[in-house]
């Protein structure tokens, strides 16, 4: 009987090998930085909500100055106040909307608007407001007239009047524009703008 030859083995197990592990290393890659890209999104995303939290902190300044705070008045309202970043008169504005005083520091200052900023030391954000009145002209009192102003209708009844007959007591009022800038780390900002009737 003659001793059979084993086939000689010239390495393609190995090639096959080599080639399943490349496969499964550019697998491991991709996993990995798609979990980065993961982790780096859903970090975007919290810090972009914790720049809009902290924006509103500034819409509810601004609202409260006009509510109950030193601009609570009409007669207050007449005329520009630079230490409250109050202008009565509509504020120039970008392309966007979003008044240039608010753009950078140097127009900021320019505007004659004073750093009423609220700063949280904690995550570094820092929150400036502005508010315009949203009308051409800074008549006063008895002078001050509607037009050239983006207004509301507000309406109130005659309580004398039967149901039938109610009167109503319209007045104009002017809409004041809130305009927010938060900028956070890393040149991070956000932009918000509510309006309100007083």
């Amino acid at each position: 009987m003659k001793a059979r030859h084993k086939p000689a083995q010239h390495g393609v197990i190995m090639l096959i090998v080599l080639v399943a592990l490349g496969v499964l290393l550019a697998a491991a890659v991709a996993l990995v930085r798609s979990s980065d890209v993961f982790q780096r999104q859903s970090g975007n995303l919290a810090f972009r909500r914790d720049l809009q939290n902290q924006a509103e902190r500034g819409v509810k300044t601004a609202v409260t100055l006009l509510s109950s705070g030193y601009l609570s008045t009409d007669s207050l309202r007449y005329t520009t106040n630079t230490s409250y970043n109050y202008s009565a008169v509509q504020l120039t504005s970008d392309a966007h909307g979003i008044p240039t005083a608010l753009l950078s520091d140097t127009a900021f200052t320019a505007a004659g608007k004073t750093s009423n900023d609220i700063t949280d030391s904690d995550t570094g954000v820092t929150v400036r407001w502005v508010i315009d009145r949203q009308c051409v002209s800074t008549l006063e009192g008895a002078a001050f007239t509607t037009a050239g102003c983006t207004t509301i209708s507000s309406g109130t009844t005659d309580a004398s009047a039967d149901s039938r007959h109610k009167s109503v007591n319209a007045s104009r009022m002017p809409v004041y524009r809130i305009s927010v800038l938060a900028s956070g780390p890393h040149n991070t900002q956000l932009f918000m703008q509510a309006t309100v009737v007083r």
